[in-house]
């Protein structure tokens, strides 16, 4: 009987050959040399294919999948982990790299403390000044505040939420095989962004898992990387699947978890973002499979073309607003009373609504008062929350601005990465 190695790395291999050989090299120099390396070539259209059977000849802890035409990350990432045969699991991606000592350290802790998965920090470097500057934002490690014990997956996924420090990357994360395959954890394929439900489902199942501040992954920015491609069909598409299977997945598992809804809510806010930006040039109710999901897209679109949709109030607003003695709701309507109900679940009492004319309004809605701009007189260590839809926000601002009221549109501070 073959002997369990102790870590499976899993590389799906695409039109990479400047940075293989790297990337390659970083995991086959590991300290911890009991590993298995999976590659699996998705169909490479240059010299990839060719690179992967010479490390393997040289290496025979190196395994090579050809596919035979090229099927995306996802499929290439399940093809690896259905063969994989460490204990444990780690995804890598082919442009990327690792430090020496991360496998057997994250082996080693996984171990000690009985580990279902373990996220940790990464660094970056950059093909060029231009991608430094542009995409200087990317959340490369964390600076909030966790402790040095074992969680529950759940318990460590909310103070992720509540730190605003969750991320999707996979490549900052490690796993017990077992785990996953008793949990039926793989990647959703045959779309986009499927990073957003793996991890989702697997830490939000995992019994117990550790976070460590340690930068072991060396993430790379280059030109034509998923990460730097433009905007496509495939970005809407990726992420309406994603939000349908999320939801699912919370109903099926019988899931209740605010912050999980929340992080469902931030995949929404991807689909609003990107649809503007094709709905005028694609109709994409032909990609989807069943009636239901025709159904929803169309539900969807409605709601976008009529500019009347609800998007959920971010974490980073509710700590906003925290920081003021006042705080008011511009706007009574449906989306006020929708923020209301968020605020007060946070313990965030409003003064008052505020609205422009109150002739046809009550002078209490859900028991917060209702009064017009004109009757307040003193904004100090206060903020406004602008309410309105798209429609009317920025015309509600520019009144504000005219009068010097400080105040926060609602979506500015939805999350996007």
């Amino acid at each position: 009987m073959k002997k369990q190695v102790k870590v499976s790395v899993v590389i799906p291999v695409y039109n990479v050959e400047q940075y293989l050989h790297a990337c390659l090299d970083s995991v086959l120099a590991q300290t911890l040399q009991d590993i298995e390396v999976i590659c699996v070539d998705d169909a490479s259209p240059d010299s990839c294919p060719q690179i992967l059977d010479e490390y393997a000849e040289r290496d025979p802890r190196v395994t090579v999948i050809h596919l035979a035409k090229n099927s995306q990350q996802a499929f290439a990432r399940n093809r690896g982990m259905e063969i994989a045969g460490g204990k444990y699991l780690y995804l890598l991606d082919s442009d990327d790299l690792i430090e020496p000592e991360t496998l057997e350290y994250l082996y080693t802790m996984a171990e000690k403390d009985n580990l279902d998965t373990i996220f940790f920090d990464s660094q970056v470097i950059y093909d060029s000044e231009e991608l430094e500057s542009h995409y200087a934002n990317y959340p490369a490690y964390r600076t909030g505040n966790y402790e040095d014990k074992v969680y529950t997956g759940m318990e460590l996924f909310k103070s992720f939420i509540r730190q605003d420090e969750w991320t999707c990357y996979v490549q900052r994360q490690f796993w017990k095989m077992e785990f996953l395959r008793k949990e039926n954890i793989w990647f959703p394929e045959g779309h986009e962004h499927e990073d957003e439900v793996f991890p989702f489902e697997g830490i939000l199942l995992a019994e117990r898992a550790r976070y460590s501040p340690k930068q072991f992954f060396v993430h790379r920015y280059r030109e034509n990387s998923v990460m730097t491609s433009g905007v496509a069909p495939k970005n809407f598409y990726g992420y309406f699947k994603c939000y349908l299977q999320m939801i699912n997945f919370l109903e099926t598992r019988n899931i209740h978890c605010p912050e999980a809804e929340f992080n469902v809510a931030r995949i929404y806010d991807k689909m609003i973002k990107y649809y503007p930006v094709l709905k005028d040039q694609y109709d994409l109710k032909e990609q989807f499979i069943t009636p239901e999901e025709k159904q929803l897209y169309q539900y969807f679109r409605y709601s976008q073309d009529t500019a009347e949709y609800y998007a959920p109030v971010s974490h980073r607003l509710i700590q906003e607003l925290k920081q003021y003695k006042k705080v008011y709701i511009y706007g009574a309507g449906q989306i006020g009373k929708i923020i209301l109900k968020a605020l007060l679940k946070e313990d965030v009492v409003p003064e008052a609504f505020i609205v422009t004319d109150k002739a046809n309004q009550p002078e209490k809605v859900l028991n917060i008062p209702v009064k017009e701009i004109t009757e307040i007189d003193d904004y100090t260590d206060a903020m406004v929350v602008v309410s309105a839809s798209k429609k009317y926000a920025d015309e509600i601002m520019k009144l504000l601005e005219s009068r010097s009221i400080p105040h926060v549109y609602r979506r500015q501070y939805q999350i996007t990465g």
